[in-house]
């Protein structure tokens, strides 16, 4: 199955009217699929603090582990040592660590496109879903994310696996150590919006209108080629929303400053016939 991706750019002259098999003894999470295109993957996690060989592995035992939620850091945990570097806090910082996450996933989610996403992992990380291993990201203060979809169970147990291992004398301040932020899972169709595919610019900016540019990548991992209709709109503050047409002129635009900031939210959606799913991207307009 090949992967294919189109990007495509909205030029709009607009303003904001009047605003600115189970491990023994692990039970899995139940994915509940609405409409949320992301949905926030922290609970039930496990942990164990030190090296697990195999923990990888679906079928490894992860009974004894502790549970927790995410975010969360085992540096900060402690305890305090001398012989530990007084630049990171005089924390242990380093070492290794390892996370572990059970999910199932309803039939509603049959069809469906997954990945996973992480906001940030303090470090070297490596990621394995049903032993098979998605890939490793080394530094751990940026956001990374690989596709689930080719290793998803869909009608069992699914594993998901971080290991985790930083090094001593990596750093100059206290860094953390851990998966220290938020996790997210993606849920969307074949053709969807690319993992960050849009882009927002306002090239123009006056007291009364505002040229927004919009730069869209679409994804299609489905098999076959796919028409689809590319939508656009903006909501304020107060949650209106207004329309975008290409080449549109809306009056009365708020600009974006310290004091004010009235944060715009642009949506986007694509399907023939009906809305095939939607993505938000956080944008403002600033003199």
């Amino acid at each position: 199955m090949s992967s294919t991706t189109r990007a495509f750019c909205l030029a709009l002259c607009l303003s904001i009217p009047a605003l600115c098999s189970a491990s023994e003894g692990a039970s899995s999470t139940q994915i509940q699929v609405k409409t949320e295109r992301r949905i926030k993957f922290t609970r039930d996690w496990r942990f164990f603090k030190g090296e697990a060989a195999g923990a990888e592995a679906t079928e490894f035992t992860d009974s004894a582990w502790r549970t927790l939620d995410l975010p969360h850091d085992w540096a900060i945990e402690g305890p305090f040592d001398k012989k530990h570097d007084p630049n990171t806090g005089g924390l242990p910082i380093s070492g290794t660590g390892w996370y572990r996450k059970h999910f199932a996933l309803p039939v509603s989610a049959k069809e469906r496109h997954l990945s996973i996403e992480f906001d940030g992992a303090m470090s070297n990380a490596r990621v394995w879903l049903n032993g098979k291993e998605l890939g490793s990201r080394p530094y751990g203060y940026a956001s990374f994310a690989f596709d689930l979809t080719p290793n998803i169970r869909r009608d069992g147990d699914n594993v998901l696996a971080v290991r985790l291992a930083p090094e001593p004398q990596s750093s100059r301040w206290y860094p953390g150590a851990g998966i220290y932020r938020n996790v997210w899972l993606t849920v969307t169709g074949p053709v969807h919006v690319a993992h960050w595919g849009t882009y927002v610019t306002t090239p123009e900016v006056t007291a009364t209108k505002a040229t927004v540019v919009i730069a869209t990548e679409i994804q299609n991992d489905g098999a076959n080629e796919a028409a689809f209709e590319l939508r656009a709109s903006i909501e304020d503050a107060q949650n209106r929303t207004s329309a975008l047409v290409l080449g549109s002129t809306i009056l009365g635009v708020k600009l974006w400053s310290p004091r004010t900031p009235r944060w715009l939210i642009r949506r986007l959606s694509k399907s023939p016939t009906r809305i095939a799913g939607t993505w938000t991207t956080p944008t403002s307009t600033a003199s």
